[in-house]
């Protein structure tokens, strides 16, 4: 009997993660950099019962559904809407599948895509909360940061120079399975054995993508999407909830029946 219950409390479980990844996706549509998460669900292998109508022999093995599972949270890293700031702090990658190394300050390495970059104490190039961006760039004293090109060339200019100078070159990261990243907040992933093995290159080379600078990225959650797919997954929930009240009347039928 409790097969029954089976395909329609799948179905509430799996609407009701549907709905909380909706709303973590609009909770962070004005959060720089995010990247939306979508819920992807699978079909249960149906199990086999014997069944019988009253009066009759029993059937079977008859296959009866067993409802969804949640398969995977994946990730859309499409680049979200850009602003052109103007900004050399401002940093943002042209590549939807490309990232940028930084060192946390408890010596984690993470990756991101975009962020504001400053300057520290020690004359480096580091994001707003605080990680290093590597490979380290180091600013000469009192050198202030004048652009940074397509092809990842960080330019600075020294107090009373005319001239930008070069100091190094962003180095770009990708992985054959960002699915695989761990999402670590602010805009920040850790690599995981599921990501796959790190491919390094530099901007504008090859077929990695160049950069943004003087460009903020925007969270790319689709608001009308999000909607839609928020009214499309409570409708979907109340039917199911609909299917396990009907199933609870059904069967409290059957037994006053059986009385």
């Amino acid at each position: 009997m409790e097969a029954l219950y089976f395909p329609a409390v799948s179905g509430v479980r799996a609407q009701q993660v549907r709905l909380d990844t909706i709303a973590h996706n609009l909770a962070n549509l004005e959060t720089d950099g995010f990247k939306a998460a979508r819920a992807d669900f699978t079909a249960v292998p149906p199990q086999e019962y014997r069944v019988a109508r009253a009066g009759e022999a029993p059937l079977g093995p008859v296959p009866i559904g067993s409802g969804v599972e949640l398969s995977a949270t994946t990730r859309q890293f499409t680049l979200g809407p850009v602003e052109v700031t103007g900004d050399p702090f401002d940093l943002a990658l042209a590549g939807p599948d490309t990232f940028v190394a930084t060192e946390l300050p408890d010596g984690t390495t993470a990756f991101r895509r975009s962020g504001r970059l400053s300057i520290d104490a020690t004359g480096r190039l580091v994001f707003e909360d605080g990680s290093l961006l590597q490979p380290p760039l180091v600013l000469p004293a009192g050198a202030q940061l004048d652009r940074i090109a397509p092809d990842g060339t960080v330019f600075v200019r020294a107090a009373g120079s005319g001239d930008a100078q070069p100091i190094g070159r962003l180095e770009l990261v990708r992985f054959p399975n960002p699915q695989g990243l761990l999402a670590a907040g602010q805009g920040r992933w850790i690599a995981t054995e599921a990501a796959g093995q790190p491919e390094t290159g530099v901007p504008g080379e090859g077929n990695w993508h160049p950069v943004l600078s003087g460009v903020r990225e925007h969270s790319n959650v689709d608001l009308v999407d999000q909607m839609t797919q928020l009214i499309m997954a409570q409708r979907a929930y109340t039917a199911n909830l609909r299917s396990l009240q009907t199933i609870d009347e059904l069967i409290e039928i059957a037994t006053r029946l059986r009385q």
